[in-house]
């Protein structure tokens, strides 16, 4: 266990879960809730070792995002959004970016989110246009999470002339040609997730971060499904431990989170299909929830007690940073014979 691990446990045991519930029912996160975050240095584990990161492995950080996720769903979702910018901004070219952010990124007195709405998805829902002193950005970031908490977006858009994907860094409020939307999640809805629209927003040359090829960034998208897959085990993980609160034989599911667990890091080496592992890992949230909720009884169909909740939370989970490959694989995982 790192020292990074122990924080993360001690955090989520202390600070995050005792408030689950009331920042689930209320809506809105405790900003002391990411000034632990940051005081723990958890604002900077994305950050490569030569830039002033912690060099976790991907073992360690796997396990404190699964270990955050099941404290406070809303807290680690909102959080977990700032280390995509901050690997991203870290191998940007445009080193005066960098120095502007970089060491408020790091420790939190800065906080970021990112879409990928013009990388992943086919086609593409932004598109950038380039002008002779920038970008102009038109279409729809369709999940942007945590609108009126974080403070700059790392925004990716595909070029509509050469294919390729341009990121940009942007501040975080409301401005001429982007339109915003609250979106009411099913959970996690303290997180305020937005959709976005951009209508002719235009972004300047010294806020692109970087321009790369699809190629490049799918690259990239095996590592970031693993770190994904952390929200349901957390969700999972923290349903294993309120089912043996009522004194309920989790050893089977335990034996499936590991497998599941060895699934995701085989992915990582190409052992193993990763929208497979995903899919697992969804399916096994879905049907750790749903064992609580029959265990906890007709208590848990009220509003506002932790198997409802967590309930709602893997229901969420089971579709955030999902792909058509993962859907199909899910669907074979739910509708299988037992």
């Amino acid at each position: 266990m790192t020292n990074y691990t122990q924080r993360a446990r001690d955090i989520a045991e202390r600070v995050l879960l005792p408030a689950a519930n009331p920042v689930d029912g209320e809506g809105k996160i405790p900003p002391s809730h990411f000034e632990a975050l940051a005081a723990a240095g958890f604002y900077g584990i994305s950050a490569p070792p030569e830039l002033g990161g912690p060099d976790l492995s991907i073992d360690d950080r796997a396990d404190l995002l699964e270990t955050l996720n099941g404290g406070c769903l809303a807290t680690a979702f909102t959080w977990a959004q700032h280390g995509g910018l901050v690997t991203h901004l870290a191998t940007s070219p445009n080193t005066a970016l960098r120095e502007i952010y970089w060491d408020g990124l790091v420790n939190g007195s800065i906080k970021g989110g990112i879409t990928g709405a013009g990388a992943a998805p086919q086609p593409p829902l932004l598109y950038a246009r380039r002008t002779d002193d920038g970008y102009v950005l038109n279409g729809v970031a369709p999940f942007v999470t945590g609108w009126d908490i974080i403070d700059v977006i790392l925004i990716f858009a595909r070029d509509e002339i050469d294919d390729s994907i341009v990121e940009v860094l942007i501040d975080a409020r409301s401005s001429k040609g982007a339109s915003v939307q609250a979106l009411p999640l099913i959970a996690a809805r303290a997180s305020n997730t937005v959709r976005i629209r951009f209508d002719n927003f235009h972004v300047a040359n010294d806020r692109v971060c970087n321009v790369i090829t699809r190629d490049e960034f799918m690259a990239g998208e095996i590592i970031l499904s693993r770190f994904n897959a952390s929200m349901p085990l957390g969700i999972a993980r923290r349903c294993l431990t309120e089912l043996e609160k009522r004194e309920v034989d989790t050893t089977e599911f335990a034996a499936q989170l590991s497998t599941v667990r060895d699934h995701l890091n085989a992915t990582l080496s190409g052992g193993f299909d990763c929208h497979l592992a995903r899919a697992e890992a969804m399916a096994l949230a879905v049907r750790a929830a749903t064992a609580l909720m029959a265990a906890t009884g007709s208590s848990s169909s009220v509003e506002g007690n932790t198997a409802e909740r967590l309930v709602r939370e893997a229901m969420l989970a089971m579709v955030v940073g999902s792909r058509p490959e993962i859907r199909t694989a899910l669907l074979g995982q739910l509708t299988a014979a037992s």
